[in-house]
C-alpha cells in the first residue's frame, strides 16, 4: 500500500511539473529527442572517455565497466546491469546509485522530525513569504547541525519537497547509512516583484523570475536559517539542490557562491548557467548566468551531482551538456542515468543520493 501511494504521488507531482509545455524547449534540447548530435556524445573525465552513441565496443565507465547504447553496462562477467548507469564519480567503488524500497517513506517504528512552517521578509517582492524547516528527530538547540537548501522546478511551490518525501528520505539516510543528521530548508523558488504567477509568462520571463531568488536566498532565508536554528555555517556544511528549474537555480548558486555552498545536487537541470559550447538556446534575462562555474584559483564544490532520466525529453542534453563541461575543465563531478522521464522518481533518486553522499 506504501508504494502504491509512492507512486501515485510521484504521478501527481509529474503532472504538475510538466503541466507547462514551454519546458519543453527550456533545457537545452528544442525538439524534445533524445541527444544524438556529435556535439554532445562524448563525457570524458580526466582519465576515462564514455561515448554514449558507440554501444560497448571498448568504451569504460569508471568502474570498468563497458556501456552499451541502452545505457546499461555489462560487466566483466558478461552480466547486464539496468539503470543507473555510472559514467562519471569520485570513488571507483561508489557504484550503487538504486535508491531502496520505500526510501522516501516513514518506516514503522522508525522516529522522525517536525516540520516547521515559517515566514520570512522577502527584499526582492517586499512580501512575506513561506518556507518550510525540516528538522532531524531529536533537534537539539545545544547542538549544531549541517543545512541543506531544497528548490522545487516550475508549478512548484515551498510545498513540493513535503510531498516528495524528504523529511523520511533525509531520516531514513541518517539510520541506514549512519550519516550526519540535517536541517533541510525549502522555499517556493518563483520570485516576481510584479505579483504575478506563474502563467502569466512565458518561459523565458518565467525563468528570470526563478534567477531573481538568489537576492532572497543569500540575504534573507539563509541568514533567517541561522538566526533561528542551530545550524553550522561554512561551505564544509551547507548544501544546496533542486530539480528542473531549480536544479539550475542550485548550480548557479553554488557555484557563484562558493563562500557559502559547498555541495550541490542539480535533478535534470535547465540548462543556461554557463556556455557549454552546446549552443543552447538562453532564457531568462541575463544570457549565461556565469561566465564560468569556477574562477581561476576558486574553490569547486566538495562535491557536485548530476542524475538525468535516459528519457527525458526536457533537460537530458542539458545535464549532459553539463557534465561535459565540467569534464572538460578537470571539475569533479558525479553523472549518471536513471530510468525515466522529466520526473519525480528522478527526482527522488537524486535526493537520496546527494543527501547519503554529503556531510
Amino acid at each position: 500500500m506504501r508504494r502504491n501511494n509512492i507512486r501515485k504521488t510521484e504521478a501527481l507531482i509529474m503532472a504538475f511539473a510538466l503541466s507547462a509545455s514551454l519546458l519543453l524547449t527550456g533545457c537545452g534540447n528544442s525538439t524534445g529527442s533524445k541527444n544524438t548530435s556529435s556535439n554532445n556524445a562524448s563525457i570524458v573525465s580526466s582519465s576515462n572517455s564514455v561515448d554514449i552513441n558507440k554501444g560497448s565496443s571498448g568504451n569504460k565507465n569508471t568502474n570498468g565497466d563497458s556501456v552499451n547504447e541502452n545505457n546499461s553496462t555489462i560487466d566483466e562477467a558478461g552480466v547486464n546491469h539496468d539503470y543507473p548507469v555510472m559514467l562519471f564519480s569520485y570513488d571507483k567503488n561508489d557504484t550503487n546509485y538504486e535508491e531502496p524500497e520505500a526510501f522516501n517513506s516513514e518506516h514503522f517504528g522508525g522516529d522522525y522530525g517536525e516540520i516547521e512552517k515559517i515566514e520570512y521578509y522577502s527584499p526582492t517582492t517586499n512580501t512575506t513569504r513561506n518556507a518550510n524547516v525540516y528538522l532531524p528527530y531529536g533537534y537539539d538547540k545545544s547542538k549544531s547541525y549541517p543545512v541543506v537548501y531544497l528548490l522545487h522546478g516550475m508549478s512548484g511551490t515551498y510545498e513540493d519537497y513535503r510531498v516528495l518525501g524528504a523529511r523520511p528520505t533525509a531520516q531514513n539516510i541518517v539510520y541506514e547509512y549512519n550519516r550526519n543528521d540535517m536541517i533541510l530548508v525549502s522555499f517556493t523558488v518563483f520570485t516576481d516583484f510584479d505579483g504575478k504567477q506563474e502563467s502569466d509568462y512565458g518561459f523565458s520571463d518565467l525563468t528570470a523570475r526563478y534567477d531573481a531568488c538568489e537576492n532572497d536566498v543569500i540575504n534573507a532565508i539563509i541568514p533567517y536559517i541561522n538566526s533561528h536554528y542551530s545550524t553550522k555555517t561554512g561551505r564544509e556544511y551547507t548544501g544546496i539542490a533542486g530539480y528542473s528549474l531549480g536544479g539550475r537555480e542550485a548550480l548557479y548558486l553554488c557555484f557563484a557562491h562558493p563562500d557559502i555552498f559547498g555541495y550541490v545536487g542539480a535533478f535534470e537541470p535547465v540548462g543556461g548557467v554557463v556556455n557549454t559550447g552546446s549552443g543552447e538556446t538562453l532564457y531568462g534575462n541575463r544570457g549565461y548566468l556565469l561566465p564560468e562555474l569556477v574562477k581561476e584559483g576558486g574553490e569547486a564544490p566538495l562535491l557536485t551531482l548530476i542524475v538525468t532520466g535516459d528519457e527525458d525529453p526536457y533537460c537530458r542534453v542539458s545535464s549532459e551538456n553539463y557534465s561535459r563541461y565540467m569534464t572538460e575543465h578537470s571539475i569533479d563531478h558525479i553523472f549518471y542515468y536513471r530510468h525515466g522521464g522529466h520526473e519525480a522518481g528522478v527526482w527522488n533518486n537524486g535526493l537520496y543520493n546527494f543527501l547519503r553522499r554529503i556531510f
